[in-house]
């Protein structure tokens, strides 16, 4: 079957509460990131929402939109939830799940065609993006780094560790992990099915169960700008971007 893309959306945000449906530049989060998605494939989206006010914005946009437990621990689980909720009995080995996260309010074209890509250039179990960091992130703890391996193409390569540490130590590049990940359904029933590991739980990245579990994680190296939103601090890079 063709690649399912689907976008977790959640309410509960601490930082900043109703996050898919804040308003940036007059239009809710969630919008901006399903509008986006629509531009740039032209496969079937599905947003994965916790609240009916959610899902009738999406609709509203001609999207579709499954409702999911607003208990389920991670945006992982809601994607896992709303794929099973679409795909009844359908499932396939060969199933392609992609997790664009609810809060990626800019992003290229071309990063969902690039993260598929990894499948095709390296053995992998999982297939997500980086990008070249820029120097003022190095220090941030919420700008993700990855210690990637890249192939003699240096397109493509291994993220070994995510860290909100500044690695590889000695770095003359460091790269920043991007939100979209795209699963086998063999990786993403196992992660799903498995417990918070203990490296997940002290740096609070999902991806670390992953790694734990043994699964191969690569990356696209991937050029362009990326923008999510956690603060209202975010929010106002954003709209002074989109004025730009």
């Amino acid at each position: 079957m063709q690649p399912i893309l689907i976008i977790p959306s959640r309410l509960a945000s601490t930082r900043l509460p109703y996050k898919p449906l804040h308003l940036i530049a007059g239009k809710p989060l969630i919008a901006h990131v399903y509008e986006r998605a629509r531009a740039a494939f032209d496969g079937r989206i599905v947003v994965a929402c916790c609240d009916d006010r959610v899902s009738a914005l999406i609709e509203s946009l001609g999207g579709e939109a499954v409702l999911t437990d607003p208990g389920l621990p991670s945006g992982t689980d809601r994607v896992f939830a709303a794929y099973k909720h679409i795909v009844t009995n359908k499932t396939s080995d060969d199933d392609i799940i992609i997790n664009l996260q609810g809060d990626m309010a800019i992003f290229p074209k071309d990063l969902i065609q690039q993260t598929l890509a990894v499948f095709k250039n390296i053995a992998t179990d999982v297939a997500t993006a980086v990008c070249r960091m820029p120097i003022a992130d190095i220090t941030d703890p919420s700008a993700v780094k990855v210690a990637f391996e890249a192939s003699e193409a240096s397109t493509f390569g291994k993220a070994l560790y995510f860290s909100r540490a500044a690695i590889p130590y000695g770095a003359k590049q460091f790269f920043k992990h991007i939100g979209i990940y795209a699963y086998t359904k063999k990786s993403l029933t196992d992660f799903v099915s498995s417990d918070v590991g203990h490296l997940e739980d002290i740096e609070k990245l999902e991806n670390l169960r992953g790694l734990s579990l043994g699964q191969r994680f690569g990356a696209a190296i991937v050029d362009g700008d990326y923008f999510s939103v956690d603060t209202l601090h975010d929010v106002k890079k954003i709209e002074n971007y989109l004025t730009k």
